[in-house]
């Protein structure tokens, strides 16, 4: 009994000089799973507990990150590192940890940033203008902003296939993107046009409507 007694007296000084240890004590962080090619990724490390002043390392997969011209680390105050990659990418996928020392010693958390990347296309939104009127020209461009090239580009009117006639021509003018263009718009240009572009991985497409307002004519009659 006087043995538990005892035990139960100290264990209050023994959680005490714990606490007082100073140790740095990292609040665990996370990054984002809805991280696409391209988007911007940012996580704080933020010491909960410990005696400043901290020293902040970073690591990837166990290698000091260095800042380069997507990644960069800031101190935000004496308790807060901040790590932010501008545009993540397949290369960013890994295992990233943050360390925080002081002269007491040091506490570390790591969190996993896994980027979806499957090489699929996905195409810029196009839009035709709004005024256009018979005997005008109007062109559209369909851009490829993500996916592993080479891209087969098709254009389609109304679900049909586009085929080039005499006022409208389709031309690829690089590896990303497609050029339609119709010299005279009249009538029969009315539709929705459709590009798709797709590789090995999938495809994707983008489509607009074009409205073409008819040029209203007088008849006079005597």
């Amino acid at each position: 009994m006087a043995v538990l007694l005892n035990i139960a007296m100290l264990f209050p000084f023994i959680v005490k000089s714990a606490a007082e240890s100073g140790v740095p004590k990292i609040n665990p962080f996370h990054f984002s799973g809805e991280l696409d090619v391209g988007m911007r990724a940012s996580v704080q490390c933020a010491v909960i507990y410990g005696d400043p002043p901290f020293e902040f390392s970073w690591f990837k997969d166990g290698h000091k990150l260095i800042d380069n011209r997507g990644v960069s680390t800031r101190n935000i105050d004496d308790f807060t590192s901040n790590l932010v990659i501008s545009k993540v990418e397949a290369d960013s996928n890994g295992n990233y940890t943050c360390r925080a020392s002081n002269s007491k010693g040091f506490d570390e958390k790591f969190a996993t940033l896994s980027v979806k990347d499957d090489g699929t296309p996905k195409i810029t939104p196009f839009h035709f203008p709004g005024e256009l009127t018979v005997g005008m020209r109007t062109s559209v461009l369909c851009a490829v902003i993500y996916g592993h090239p080479p891209f087969d580009f098709t254009w389609l009117k109304d679900g049909h296939k586009l085929s080039e006639a005499r006022s409208t021509s389709v031309k690829n003018i690089d590896d990303f993107t497609s050029n339609l263009v119709i010299s005279k718009v009249d009538a029969d240009s009315n539709g929705n046009y459709t590009c798709r572009a797709s590789n090995s991985k999938g495809l994707d497409e983008k489509s607009a409507l074009l409205s073409v307002k008819g040029k209203c004519i007088s008849i006079f009659i005597l």
